[in-house]
C-alpha cells in the first residue's frame, strides 16, 4: 500500500504548472473573448467553455463579442487545420517570457464532427484548448485528454482538481 501511495503522490507533483507546450500563463485573472467573423458553426462552444472556467476557477471572462481590440485575451476561430487536428492554441502576444497576453484559439469543425459524440467533442475540445491558454498540459482524467471524447461525461468537459488547484493558486 505504501509503494502505491508513492507512486500517486509522485504523479501529482510530476504534473507542473504551467504544463502547456510554451510554459506561459494568461496575462491576469481576467480572461477576455471574442469570436472572429469566420466563426459561423456554433458560437456556443466558445462560450460554453469560457462560462467552464469563469464557473469552476477563480477566473472571470467577459465576452467582447467582435474582435476589435488587440488586447483581448483569447480569440476564437473555426478553421480547417492540418491533418487531423481538432483544435490548437497558440500564443499571438507575449509582454514577458512566460506571460501571455493573447491566445487564438482554433478549432476544426470537420473534424470535430467525425464519430458519434460531436455535441460532446466540441464542447470537450474548447474547454481543452482553453485550458492550454491558461497553462494546463495534457492529462488523462479531464478536459486535459487529447483526442476524441472517450463517452458523454462530464469529467471530459471539465478541468481535474490537481488543475483547478493549481488554476486558483496561481490566479
Amino acid at each position: 500500500m505504501a509503494a502505491a501511495l508513492v507512486l500517486l503522490g509522485g504523479t501529482a507533483s510530476a504534473n507542473p504548472f504551467p504544463n502547456n507546450y510554451d510554459s506561459a500563463v494568461a496575462d491576469s485573472s481576467l480572461h477576455t473573448f471574442c469570436t472572429t467573423t469566420g466563426f459561423t458553426t456554433d458560437r456556443t462552444v466558445a462560450t460554453y467553455a469560457m462560462d467552464t472556467l469563469d464557473n469552476t476557477t477563480d477566473l472571470t471572462d467577459s465576452d467582447l463579442g467582435s474582435c476589435t481590440d488587440v488586447t483581448i485575451d483569447v480569440w476564437w476561430f473555426e478553421l480547417d487545420l492540418p491533418g487531423t487536428l481538432r483544435g490548437e492554441r497558440s500564443c499571438y502576444s507575449h509582454s514577458s517570457p512566460g506571460v501571455c497576453d493573447s491566445s487564438d484559439v482554433k478549432l476544426d469543425y470537420a473534424q470535430l464532427d467525425i464519430g458519434s459524440n460531436d455535441w460532446y467533442d466540441r464542447r470537450k475540445t474548447s474547454v481543452h484548448e482553453l485550458g492550454h491558454s491558461i497553462g494546463l498540459g495534457h492529462d488523462t482524467i479531464s478536459a486535459m485528454i487529447s483526442g476524441e471524447v472517450p463517452s458523454t461525461a462530464l469529467q471530459w468537459r471539465t478541468y481535474s482538481a490537481h488543475d483547478l488547484g493549481h488554476i486558483n493558486a496561481h490566479y
